[in-house]
C-alpha cells in the first residue's frame, strides 16, 4: 500500500504501447537483411549500401525520441523514471549502427575487396588509425598508404605510378603535389558523408551518454520541476536487469550505470568496444580448427541411415562447414540480438511491476504513439527495397550465369540470346574474371567480337590491373581484336577480313 501512496505521472509519447511497439518492430527489422546478406557467404557493397540506408533511416528516428526527451526534461519536465526508459530503448536504436559496422567488418575482409583490411587486431588499428588521419588532417594521408594496396576509402589508387616514370614523373610532380593535395583536403569529408551511419551511430551513443550520465549522477534531482515524482520512482520504482528487479536508487546500480556511460561519451571513441567485441569473434575463429564435413569415408553410411536425427544433424553440420567463413558476423548478429531480446525483456518488465506507480494516462493514444506507428512505414520501406533488389540481383546473376555458360560452350547464338534477355557482357564473377576474361582463354573470335559490339569492356583486367601481357603470351589474335577496338576499328570491313586471316595463327 505504501507503494501507491505517490504517483508517477504518464508519459505514452515516450512509454506508451505505440512508441514501445514502434521501437521494437523497427529495431528486430533490422536483423533480417543482414543475415539474408551473410547467407550466400559473403556481403556485397549493394548489400552494405542497403544496410546503411535501413541503419540510417532509425537512427534519425532515434535521435527524434532522444533530443526530444533531452528538451523535455529542461523545459516541461521528465521523470527520472522515464528516462530510464529512454536510455533503455536508446540501446536498442543503436544495434543498427552495430549491425552495419558488424557488415562492413565482413565486407572489408572479404578476398577481393579493394583496401582488404584482415580481420585481426593489428590491421584493423592501422585501418582505423588511417580512417582517423584522413578524416582529421587529410594531408598525411597520402604519406601513409594502407598495407592492404588500393583502398578507395582512403583515396588510394593503385597503378597510377606506375605508368610514369623517368621524364614524366619529374614533370608532373608538382602538378600531382597540388593536384593531390586537393583529392586528400576532400578525402575527410568523402568519408563522413560514405560512412556516414558510423557517425551517427556515435554521436548518438555520446548523446545518449551525456543523458545517462546526467540521470545517474543524482536520480532524484533530476530534470525541472518533478522532484515530487522523482523521489517517489527513488523510494518505491523497481527496475529490471537481466530479468530481476533491481531497486531504482540501488548504489550498485549507480556506479555501474555511470561507468558504463563514462565509457560511451567521447564520439569515436565509443565505437572501440563494440570493434573490439566483433573482432574477437574473428580471433575465435582463426583460433578454432575447420571442422570436417561430416559423412566423410571414415563415417559409414549405414550409421547415418539409422535415424533422421543423425541426418539433420550431418546437414546441419555440413552447412556449418560450407558457410564457416560468415561464422564470426553470425556469431556476433546472434549477440546482438540476444542483447536486443534482454532490452525488451527487461523494460516490459519494469513497466509491469511498476504499473501500480504510473497514472492511468499512461495508456492513451496521442499525437506521438501515432506518430511513431506511421514512423515504422520507412524501415518497412527499406526492408521491402532491399528484398526486391536482392531479388533482382539474384535474376540478374542467373543471366550472367546463363552467359558463362554459353561462352564456355562457344556457342555464339547462344551467347546473343543470353545477351538479349539482359546478360551482362561486363559482369564481374568470383575473382574479378570476367566474360572477356573466358572469352580469349577459349580462342573464340565470334565470341569476343559478340561481347564487344554488346558493350564488353576491351581493356581486359585481371583483378584492378590491366594484364594484356597475360592475353598476349596466351592468345595474340584476341589481343590484336581488343586493340582494334579501342582504337574504334571493329567497325571496318577490313577488321572482319582481319579476323578471317587471323584464324590461320599466322606469326606476328
Amino acid at each position: 500500500m505504501a507503494a501507491r501512496s505517490c504517483t508517477i505521472p504518464g508519459n505514452p509519447d515516450i512509454a506508451g504501447v505505440g512508441v514501445r511497439i514502434a521501437i521494437y518492430v523497427q529495431t528486430l527489422l533490422c536483423f533480417f537483411p543482414a543475415f539474408w546478406a551473410l547467407f550466400d557467404g559473403k556481403v556485397s557493397q549493394g548489400e552494405l549500401d542497403a544496410a546503411e540506408n535501413q541503419a540510417t533511416t532509425n537512427l534519425v528516428l532515434a535521435f527524434a525520441i532522444l533530443i526530444s526527451s533531452i528538451v523535455q526534461a529542461q523545459t516541461l519536465g521528465l521523470t527520472n523514471y522515464h528516462a530510464s526508459i529512454v536510455l533503455n530503448m536508446s540501446w536498442l536504436n543503436n544495434t543498427n549502427a552495430f549491425i552495419y559496422f558488424l557488415l562492413y567488418i565482413q565486407h572489408k575482409s572479404q578476398a577481393g575487396v579493394r583496401g582488404r583490411v584482415a580481420p585481426t587486431w593489428r590491421a584493423w588499428v592501422q585501418h582505423i588509425r588511417e580512417l582517423a588521419v584522413s578524416v582529421v588532417h587529410p594531408g598525411t594521408a597520402k604519406a601513409h598508404p594502407t598495407s592492404a594496396g588500393s583502398d578507395p576509402e582512403l583515396g588510394h589508387t593503385d597503378g597510377v605510378a606506375s605508368i610514369r616514370n623517368g621524364v614524366e614523373r619529374t614533370q608532373l610532380k608538382d602538378i600531382d603535389d597540388i593536384q593531390g593535395n586537393e583529392d586528400y583536403a576532400r578525402t575527410g569529408a568523402k568519408l563522413l558523408v560514405k560512412r556516414f551511419v558510423l557517425l551517427l551511430g556515435s554521436l548518438h551513443l555520446s548523446l545518449m551518454a551525456s543523458l545517462g550520465l546526467w540521470l545517474w549522477s543524482n536520480i532524484r534531482t533530476f530534470g525541472e520541476g518533478q522532484d515530487t515524482a522523482n523521489d517517489c520512482a527513488a523510494k518505491h520504482a523497481l527496475l529490471a536487469i537481466l530479468g530481476r528487479h533491481v531497486p531504482f536508487a540501488s548504489e550498485a546500480l549507480r556506479i555501474v550505470s555511470l561507468a558504463i556511460y563514462a565509457i560511451f561519451l567521447v564520439p569515436g571513441v565509443n565505437l572501440l568496444l563494440p570493434i573490439v567485441v566483433f573482432l574477437g569473434f574473428y580471433h575465435l575463429h582463426q583460433v578454432v580448427p575447420i571442422p570436417k564435413v561430416a559423412g566423410s569415408e571414415r563415417t559409414p553410411d549405414s550409421y547415418i541411415r539409422r535415424s533422421r536425427f543423425w541426418f539433420w544433424i550431418r546437414r546441419a553440420s555440413n552447412t556449418i562447414v560450407q558457410r564457416w567463413a560468415i561464422l564470426p558476423p553470425c556469431i556476433g548478429l546472434l549477440f546482438l540480438l540476444a542483447i536486443n531480446l534482454v532490452f525488451i525483456i527487461d523494460i516490459e518488465l519494469a513497466l509491469k511491476q511498476n504499473a501500480g506507480l504510473q497514472s492511468k494516462d499512461e495508456s492513451e493514444w496521442g499525437f506521438g504513439q501515432i506518430l511513431a506507428m506511421l514512423l515504422l512505414f520507412m524501415p518497412l520501406r527499406d526492408l521491402a527495397e532491399t528484398v526486391l533488389a536482392r531479388r533482382m540481383k539474384q535474376r540478374q546473376k542467373d543471366l550472367d550465369m546463363g552467359l558463362i555458360g554459353a561462352i564456355n560452350s562457344k556457342d555464339r547464338s547462344m551467347v546473343l540470346t543470353w545477351i538479349a534477355r539482359g546478360a551482362n557482357p561486363k559482369a564481374k564473377l568470383e575473382g574479378d574474371i570476367s566474360p572477356m576474361h573466358i572469352a580469349c582463354h577459349f580462342d573464340d573470335l565470334d565470341v569476343i567480337r559478340t561481347l564487344l559490339e554488346a558493350g564488353a569492356d576491351p581493356n581486359v583486367k585481371d583483378g584492378h590491373r590491366r594484364d594484356t601481357y597475360m592475353v598476349d603470351s596466351d592468345n595474340t589474335n584476341c589481343l590484336r581484336l581488343l586493340n582494334r577496338v579501342e582504337k574504334g576499328s571493329i567497325g571496318l570491313k577490313s577488321d572482319i577480313l582481319s579476323v578471317m586471316y587471323w584464324r590461320t595463327d599466322t606469326p606476328v
